[in-house]
C-alpha cells in the first residue's frame, strides 16, 4: 500500500515536471521569436 502511494507520488511529480518543462520551453520559444522580430 505504501509502495503504491510512493509510486503515484513519483508519477505525479514527473508529470508536473514535464508540464513545467513544456511551459518553460514555450516561454523560451516565444521570447526568442519576439527577440528575433525585435531585431528585424
Amino acid at each position: 500500500m505504501n509502495n503504491l502511494s510512493f509510486k503515484t507520488g513519483v508519477e505525479t511529480y514527473l508529470s508536473v515536471l514535464v508540464v513545467a518543462m513544456n511551459a518553460f520551453l514555450a516561454v523560451v520559444a516565444v521570447g526568442s521569436l519576439l527577440a528575433l522580430l525585435g531585431i528585424v
